[in-house]
């Protein structure tokens, strides 16, 4: 495919994680500032796509819990 490593960025907090094209994942999900540091790359020489990480996937669904099981304060 490209030559630009393929890289998730999490909309909400924006941390990073690296994708291979083959479809096996990378290292953790950190800062865009340590994934650099990590693979010596220049950070306009990566392609970007947004994937919510882990953390704020169960932060989301969490919420989207309580919102469903308390009363709305609207009613």
């Amino acid at each position: 495919m490209s030559d630009l490593p393929l890289t998730y960025r999490c909309p909400a907090c924006q941390r990073v994680k690296k994708q291979h094209w083959d479809g096996s994942a990378g290292q953790d999900w950190c800062t865009m500032a340590e994934y650099v540091q990590r693979c010596f790359i220049q950070e306009q020489d990566v392609f970007l796509s947004e994937f919510y990480c882990t953390d704020c996937t169960v932060s989301y669904d969490r919420l989207v819990h309580y919102s469903r099981t308390s009363p709305s304060c609207f009613t």
